[in-house]
């Protein structure tokens, strides 16, 4: 039978620029998205995902991505990785967006997340963390101890006899995410415990514990908006409690995208974490999003050798934990030193990229092309799209970043569609 391309794959069209630029809440309106698309500096002829070597791996998403399309079933679980442009939620909000309203029916989860304001750093707005108690940060980007890190990169710990945090969702991008499981990645001495509780009594919690994973999980016996835990100490006044993240999961179908982005993080910081192979288990993704570069791109001692190595690593730490991952790399968005001068080590570290998809197939989406090439932050920070720092984007330059790059994978995947066709 032939396989023609779904309307809801399909790319909006283009609209004449306009100069007010209207997002809700971060998630632009598909009007508004379409007239950014049209700003002439946006490089549409390098807004694809360039595979050079074997894609065996993609092959095999877009077989899931078929079943999801066609028959309503199944899941696909997408992890991005990276620094401050991942941190803030922004970028992948949007493509979480796409990727969860293609069709009815196929929601999927919130995933994996960290509570960021516990480590008094900046939150996603999406999901707002109210807790209680003193907690104390440990980062990747620091040279402390930070082998005990996993897949957030971050943790915060308390030694406190008591501590609560709720996490609620916010935002009208997405209606609500509910969920039946949470997955408490810690660390815990034996005389601290972790319990979920709900408002409603009705509510049926079953609790299993790992410590080899150091997990726990809550089971609900319906779903729910809101994650309540209280962190107890039992005895020992020493007795402490890490926590290094949290996955809010459900069995609907559909995408799931898993961010973690920690601020100032290169390839270095993420490699300082033992345990990120560990925790990408919980995951396993089927496409592992990279966007990790900028920062080592603005350090004065940048050696392309050195950042190529640690990216292969980087690879490789995944494909332990998800054998059949597709990987995609996103080259470094254009950016200026101190606000003084184009960084030209974004060329560079595309370069590496693509030497890596031939060796690794890997796929690239070029993000300095798209953005219109070395220097062309400038033009997105005079139309309200990256900030004075002309280093990060504002939310509608973040959202525009992840509608171009879901419209470069649903491009490719369009390709593989055709082929099925004419098979």
């Amino acid at each position: 039978m032939k396989r023609s391309r779904s309307h809801f794959f399909r790319r909006t069209p283009a609209m004449p620029a306009a100069l007010l630029l209207v997002c809700i809440q971060g998630a632009c309106a598909q009007e508004d998205m379409a007239r950014l698309k049209d700003l002439p500096f946006i490089g549409h002829g390098s807004n694809r995902i360039e595979l050079r070597g074997d894609s065996a791996d993609w092959k095999g998403l877009h077989a899931k991505l078929d079943r999801l399309q066609f028959q309503g079933e199944g899941r696909i679980d997408i992890l991005h990785i990276g620094g401050s442009h991942v941190q803030a939620d922004m970028w992948s909000m949007q493509m979480r967006h796409r990727a969860q309203t293609m069709a009815p029916g196929l929601r999927g989860a919130r995933g994996f997340i960290f509570p960021y304001a516990m480590a008094k750093s900046n939150n996603p707005y999406w999901y707002e963390p109210i807790f209680t108690g003193a907690w104390t940060a440990v980062r990747n980007v620091n040279r402390a101890d930070s082998s005990s890190l996993g897949l957030a990169g971050i943790s915060v710990t308390t030694r406190d006899s008591v501590a609560d945090l709720r996490v609620s969702f916010r935002g009208e991008v997405y209606p609500g995410y509910t969920f039946n499981r949470a997955t408490v990645l810690h660390r815990m001495d034996s005389s601290m415990t972790v319990a979920a509780w709900t408002r409603d009594s009705t509510v049926r919690i079953t609790t299993t514990t790992d410590t080899a994973a150091w997990t726990t999980t809550f089971h609900f016996d319906r779903y729910l908006d809101t994650l309540n835990l209280r962190f107890t100490r039992t005895d020992s006044a020493h007795a402490l409690f890490t926590l290094h993240g949290l996955v809010l999961d459900s069995d609907d179908p559909g995408m799931v995208l898993h961010a973690s982005g920690v601020n100032g993080a290169s390839t270095t910081s993420w490699l300082r974490c033992q345990r990120f192979t560990q925790d990408m288990r919980l995951i396993t993704p089927d496409l592992a999003i990279l966007s990790i570069g900028i920062n080592d791109a603005h350090d004065p001692d940048f050696d392309a050798d050195r950042f190529k190595r640690n990216y292969r690593e980087l690879i490789t730490r995944i494909k332990e934990a998800s054998p059949d991952a597709a990987i995609l790399l996103t080259t470094n968005t254009d950016s200026y030193m101190k606000r003084k001068v184009p960084n030209r080590n974004a060329e560079v570290v595309r370069r590496v990229m693509q030497e890596l998809s031939t060796e690794t197939g890997a796929g690239v989406w070029d993000a300095l092309g798209v953005m219109g090439g070395v220097g062309a932050i400038k033009q997105w920070e005079a139309v309200g799209l990256a900030k004075r720092d002309r280093i990060h984007m504002t939310r509608e330059g973040y959202a525009l970043l992840g509608d171009l790059l879901m419209d470069a994978w649903m491009d490719l995947y369009d390709a593989h569609l055709k082929r099925l066709a004419h098979r």
